[in-house]
């Protein structure tokens, strides 16, 4: 399936770029060999290179492939085969590796780049090794071989190698499972069961060839992995590597060929079978490979080559399709199964087809396609297949929803709407070609699925199949360029839009992709080109971003969604950018801010917008009441009261930013508002903007937990309740949207939580169940009813999924499942970020496991770094004693489990291994610490003398051991790359060969890496260009640094030196948040603030400042910082009612990418849940202190936090400690956890200094 997949895009894709470019074709030039060398593109219209920007490993594997070299040795930049001339034709080049030419590959456009020829990138394949005299480095002889000796079969033993000069062993240096996975796998033995160390199988002879073997175990020779050189090592024959395999290998029975019959697995022990479970075609595809037969045509079941005898060794077979071997795939276990021989699967490869004169069963003739007739449309009627022998239709045996989505597909109508079936497009005539097809759905042809065979059947046309397809169609509508708009779904039924609910640059890049416009540039939301009309067809779409099509993409179902068309989505491709000289217009800086000022309270006043540049006011032109909703509803006071005009409240100073503005009433934001642009107005201060804003905000009180209660607003005047009248399950579905708080359960009546006391605000409200606030529903007016008390309406929401995990730091440790080993509750979602020291991996072996409902409702997940841009090493349910071991000093181990059953859990036990290398690289927060080992310069012939970097004059540090760089990561040459993932800031280190006229070792190259990836940097080091191939590859995890300060004062000029830290209750507490790094580009945002009495317990009773960028506490307000990396807020001290003196906050901190307009940074309050564009929500808590409370003799302002919720635990007084002169690092009764996230992504660090208080 993934074979034909790739000839389709390979069609597809020379059907765009080619029409254009005609007969560009690649050739490597100016290396020994033509398999090495500077990559060119030579097309009728001119030659020209590739950038160097991302190249790696796999751009070179696709090239070699291209033209038939082998595979990938090397991955050349900085132009090491000398510079090229012309054009500079592709840039930022990402293949996977599978693909099979290099214009398959995404890059950033044709000839738009911002390299120069000294950044051209070049590949050495192995062809060219092969055929060089002087290797890359000493290369593998010819004719040497790999066998097992000294074992009790020929797929155990000690691993020795051969060739026509002698015989040798490997040394056990680095030696593991994954280099025995691959010894295995070349000697066709099966999969690796151990990897033995100190001559286990006896001492050996002659020489040791190879040391410091690290393989990925998917290589299919031990000659590709990674080692220190050929005849290179420090070993000693005591310490001869060994491997014992499975001694399984795969053959195809009872078939008219050798490629097609019954699989059947051999090893030592005996013979057996595979169970036919899940046994589709990608696993066929893995057999047909892994017995060079040739691509899979079909995937049989139900013993079709007859019954096998003996064991059943596999079952439960999911092979990606891209694995070398069928013991690669996933399984349930090495015998574990629950299936009887007449299950037996089977295989028919092509090679079969075509040596065999008698087919398997007769093939899809060449030409056949699918249309659908006699419907309405081309995208409805029953399926016919033609082909130039005739004309047929398909059975409607187990034909369904499934079947359809391909045929769809294939005719490029959308997706499916249903399966017809007993002829309902009135009955074909002819043959019926197909019957029993079942497709998995994924295909992107019919003829691509199971089925009987061409022409087998026991139908008659009365059981033809048919379709019915959407026949929907992507445009974007409303922009400057058919590349730019609204995205609008057309069908014969109508025209509607999509919801902006998860919509991100995945999804807007598949749009992009759909309409031939490029890459995504954007992904805009709230209706950013205008609100569309008529349905809504789609909602929360998850694109993975390599789909074809919006219609692949997985969504909550055709027209079922819960939004209106102030959130239609939206998207700018890169064509349109192209296009477009004049720019959308001026984008609102980073960092700005809304407050309301010179009003009685912060909740009234003159519209002010603060940025790092300035400050300024809004024109009233326009301005309503659905303006000065958006702005309440953005500072968290409420619903609008008045929108003011002609400075009411008095006149403002400097610029005036914004003009007829006009809002929907539905923004989370007044930035997301249509206006003149920023700076754009024809006003006066006298025309200043006003807002008077109810300034209530809701609460659920006197209930189990805060996401149950009586519902109750609090306004500067007071607190109150809501009447009961009209009260339904709709209004509570809005009270939990707005507190964050899942979906409702119940809306109760009669008081059911207690009566309230105050003011009734609300009656009769009637909300529609799509509101993100209650105060944007209809109701008989603020304070108007006739209720009493006993009417008080209360909600039940489902509250939020159990969340635990964290970050461990130790050396070792532990990590189990909740309240194990008792049962593991409901909807847990588990995350552990597991960070050692750099230059150290991680051993994770988990010691017992015992899940409810097979991996598919609960699992363990393993990652080798961040959970979600990382590779996943395991996904498991059950079983122990398995373990995992990190290529980095990171790791990540998540735990989710459903709503149905749970069981024992699991224990897992954790420890660091230290890594050996001969460079080392650390990344801080503000440089990163290259460190070359002298002895290894000195004995490769290198002198220490000759080191530097890309940037000359910054010099080396030179101590006995070690030549030592600290490189700046805004200067000395270091460049800076980014994309809606990652920050790279990469350098060069280079030793210049030794000679004076002539030299006979090429200059050895250094290339260095930070690369931050979801709040990590994640750094990589290896040798780019030299003949010695050192193959130094380290990746450590390093973070940010964040500082948070108390100050005395608004004006943030002196720190606060007093430890501990007492205050008066009401007092006004002043902070300072601030970003370390040299990089300038990042800005920093308040996110959340929530307080507690209880520093490890910020769930049973809380307070919240500000959430999720909504203000919530009535004291809490921004303060405007010069500077993009600091962030200052304050807030009023409090203390909890008859709990106790210290208060606990928690906060979390977001740094971004300037100018990154979909990050968090810029999206202000936000109360609807989003998904951030490549986000990881990963939090790490600290807390520091103590701090205390001066005894009360100032006006009190108590936040009336319920005093009759149960605590869990005794109360805690105030501790005292020790003073110190460092600027305190927390709140009062504040102590701090902190939360940091860049671009999104949530940066965690260990605390370094207990004051001031460092998250690092």
């Amino acid at each position: 399936m993934d074979f034909t997949k790739n000839l389709l895009w390979l069609f597809l894709f020379n059907s765009a770029l080619l029409d254009a470019i005609s007969g560009a074709s690649v050739s490597l030039v100016n290396g020994r060999h033509q398999c090495e060398g500077r990559v060119e593109i030579s097309h009728p219209g001119g030659r020209g290179t590739v950038c160097d920007d991302s190249w790696d490993l796999k751009d070179a594997e696709v090239v070699c492939r291209q033209l038939g070299c082998g595979f990938a040795v090397a991955a050349t930049s900085n132009a090491y085969f000398g510079q090229g001339t012309g054009s500079i034709y592709l840039d930022d080049v990402r293949c996977t590796g599978n693909e099979f030419s290099l214009f398959q590959c995404s890059h950033n456009g044709w000839g738009i780049h911002n390299c120069v020829h000294s950044e051209d990138a070049g590949v050495v394949c192995s062809d060219a090794i092969a055929t060089t005299t002087e290797s890359f480095r000493t290369p593998i002889p010819p004719g040497a071989s790999v066998s097992l000796v000294n074992g009790r079969h020929q797929c155990e033993g000690r691993v020795e190698i051969s060739h026509p000069g002698g015989r040798g062993t490997v040394c056990d240096d680095s030696w593991d499972l994954k280099d025995a996975e691959v010894v295995c796998r070349q000697l066709g033995c099966g999969f690796a069961v151990a990897a033995t160390s100190n001559a286990y199988f006896g001492q050996g002879t002659g020489s040791i060839y190879l040391d410091d073997v690290r393989c990925t175990g998917n290589e299919s020779s031990l000659f590709q992995c990674s080692h220190n050189g050929w005849g290179v090592h420090n070993c000693v024959h005591s310490e001869d590597a060994g491997v014992v395999c499975s001694g399984a290998s795969v053959s195809l029975v009872n078939g008219r060929h050798q490629c097609e019959g019954r699989v059947e697995i051999s090893h030592p022990g005996g013979r057996g079978t595979v169970c036919d479970d899940s046994w589709d075609l990608k696993d066929a595809e893995v057999v047909c490979r892994q017995l060079g037969c040739g691509f899979a045509v079909a995937a049989t079941s139900n013993a079709y080559f007859g019954q096998g005898t003996g064991s059943i060794y596999l079952d439960d077979v999911r092979c990606t399709g891209n694995e070398f071997s069928l013991f690669q795939c996933s399984h349930n276990g090495w015998g574990i199964h629950n299936c009887v021989h007449s299950e037996d699967a089977g295989v028919v490869c092509s090679d079969a087809i075509a040596t065999t004169t008698e087919s398997f069963r007769t093939p899809i003739p060449p030409g056949a396609s699918v249309s659908l007739v006699n419907g309405r449309h081309q995208c409805e009627g029953r399926v016919e297949i033609s082909h130039p022998g005739g004309r047929g239709t398909v059975c409607d045996d187990s034909w369904d929803l499934k079947d359809a989505e391909v045929v769809c597909r294939q005719l490029g109508c959308g997706f499916a709407v249903a399966a017809t079936s007993n002829a309902y497009f009135g009955q074909g005539t002819g043959s019926i070609y197909l019957d029993d097809v079942r497709c998995t759905g994924n295909e992107s042809s019919l003829f691509q699925c199971s089925h009987n065979g061409w022409g087998i059947h026991n139908c008659v046309h009365s059981e033809d199949a048919g379709v019915v397809c959407s026949g929907a169609s992507v445009s974007l509508v409303n922009g400057r360029h058919q590349c730019e708009g609204r995205v609008e779904i057309s069908h014969p039924g109508g025209r509607g839009t999509v919801c902006d609910d998860s919509w991100d640059l995945k999804d807007a890049e598949v749009v992009c992709r759909q309409l031939g416009c490029g890459f995504a540039v954007a992904a805009t939301s709230n209706a950013y080109f205008g609100q569309g009309t008529g349905s809504i067809y789609l909602d929360n779409v998850h694109c993975t971003g390599n789909e074809f099509s919006l219609f692949q993409c997985s969504h909550n179902g055709w027209g079922i969604h819960n939004c209106v068309h102030s959130e239609d989505a939206g998207v700018v491709c890169s064509d349109a950018i192209a296009t477009t000289t004049e720019s959308f217009r001026t984008p609102i800086p980073p960092g700005a801010s809304v407050s309301l000022v010179n009003g009685r309270h912060q909740c009234e006043g003159r519209v002010e917008i603060s940025h790092p540049g300035g400050r300024g006011t809004v024109c009233d032109d326009s301005w309503d009441l659905k303006d000065a909703e958006v702005v309440c509803r953005q500072l968290g006071c409420g619903f609008a009261v008045a929108a003011t005009s002609n400075a009411c409240f008095g006149q403002g100073t400097g610029s005036i930013y914004l003009d007829d503005v006009r809002c929907t009433g539905n923004e989370s934001s007044l930035f997301q508002c249509s206006h003149n642009g920023w700076g754009i107005h024809n006003c006066v201060h006298s025309e200043d903007a006003g807002v008077v804003c109810s300034g209530a905000s809701v609460s659920l009180v006197n209930g189990r937990h805060q996401c149950e209660g009586r519902v109750e607003i609090s306004h500067p005047g007071g607190r109150g309740t809501v009447c009961d009248d009209s009260w339904d399950l709709k209004d509570a579905e809005v009270v939990c949207r707005q507190l964050g708080c899942g979906f409702a359960v119940a809306a109760t009546s009669n008081a059911y939580f207690g009566q309230g006391t105050g003011s009734i605000y609300l009656d009769d409200v009637r909300c529609t169940g799509n509101e993100s606030s209650l105060f944007q529903c209809s109701h008989n007016g603020w304070g108007i009813h006739n209720c009493v008390h006993s009417e008080d309406a209360g909600v039940v929401c489902s509250a939020k999924k159990y969340i635990c995990g964290g970050l461990l730091f130790n050396p070792s440790g532990t990590l189990q499942s909740p309240y194990y080993p008792l049962n593991y509750p409901d909807n847990a979602d588990c995350l552990w970020q597991i960070q050692v020291e750099n230059n150290f991996r991680i051993t994770l072996t988990f010691r017992s496991i015992q899940l409810q409902g097979g991996c598919q409702n609960d699992y363990i997940e393993i990652y080798d770094g961040p959970p979600n841009t990382s590779p996943l090493l395991g996904r498991i349910c059950s079983n122990y004693g398995l373990t995992y071991t990190s290529s980095s000093n990171f790791m990540a181990v998540r735990f989710h489990s459903d709503s149905r059953y749970s069981s024992r859990g699991f224990h897992a036990e954790y420890r660091s291994v230290p890594t050996d290398h001969t460079t080392t690289l650390v990344c801080l927060p503000t440089y990163m610490r290259a460190a070359v080992d002298r002895r290894y310069l000195q004995s490769q012939g290198y002198s220490v003398w000759n080191v530097s970097l890309s940037d000359p004059y910054c010099r080396p540090t030179f101590t006995s051991t070690e030549v030592i760089f600290n490189i700046p990561y805004n200067g000395c040459g270091t460049r800076r790359q980014g994309n809606n993932e990652t920050i790279t800031y990469s350098n060069v280190i280079r030793v210049a060969a030794f000679g004076y006229i002539i030299k006979r070792q090429r200059d050895l190259y250094l290339s260095v890496n930070c690369k931050m990836l979801h709040n990590t940097r994640v750094q990589a080091m290896y040798i780019a260009n030299d003949t010695i191939n050192v193959n130094e590859s380290l990746f450590q995890y390093g973070r940010y640094r964040v500082n948070l300060t108390f100050y005395n004062s608004s004006s943030f000029w002196w720190p606060v030196h007093d430890f501990p830290y007492y205050v008066d209750l009401n007092q006004n507490l002043f902070l300072q948040a601030s970003l370390h790094s040299s990089d300038p580009n990042l800005v920093m945002f308040v996110d959340t603030c929530v307080a507690s009495p209880d520093p490890n317990d910020f769930r049973t009773l809380t307070y919240e400042l500000i959430r999720s960028g909504c203000v919530k506490d009535p004291t809490y307000s921004s303060y405007y910082s010069p500077y993009s990396s600091v962030a200052r807020f304050a807030f009023n001290a409090f203390s909890f009612v008859n709990r106790y003196q210290s208060v606990y906050l928690q906060c979390e901190l977001v740094v971004c990418r300037a100018y990154d307009y979909s990050s968090r940074c810029y999206q202000g309050c936000v109360n609807r849940v989003k998904r951030d564009a490549g986000s990881s929500q990963e939090k790490m808590s600290v807390v520091v202190g103590p701090v205390q409370l001066r005894e009360a003799h100032a006006e009190n302002r108590n936040a009336e936090l319920a005093s009759d919720i149960k605590v869990k635990g005794d109360s805690q007084d105030s501790v005292t400690a020790t003073s110190s002169r460092a600027p305190l690092a927390v709140t009062i009764v504040v102590l701090a956890a902190s939360v940091l996230t860049v671009g999104g992504f949530l940066l965690k660090r260990k605390l370094q200094e207990p004051i001031p208080y460092q998250i690092m």
